[in-house]
């Protein structure tokens, strides 16, 4: 059975195999989105904390790579989100 238009144009039927595909497809996009978006999530909470207990220990290792105890603290206190 073939889908009409007002004008009268028909228009082919997409396979339910190729709709089933096609809504998988977006979904595991998605899914695949939400888990890099986890593990970047995961990173960068790691990363804030042990940039935290540099921050309290070690002014030479804080200077070497460029960053002030005041900065590493700000940063280390900012939610993993942002």
């Amino acid at each position: 059975m073939s889908n009409y238009s007002p004008q009268g144009l028909t228009f082919p039927r997409e396979p339910a195999g190729m709709r089933a595909l096609r809504q998988q497809s977006a979904s595991s996009s998605s899914i695949d989105a939400w888990l890099r978006t986890l593990g970047f999530w995961i990173d960068r909470s790691r990363q804030r904390r042990q940039l935290g207990e540099l921050a309290e220990l070690n002014d030479y290792l804080l200077k070497d790579i460029g960053v002030s105890r005041e900065e590493a603290m700000r940063e280390a206190e900012k939610p993993f989100w942002r």
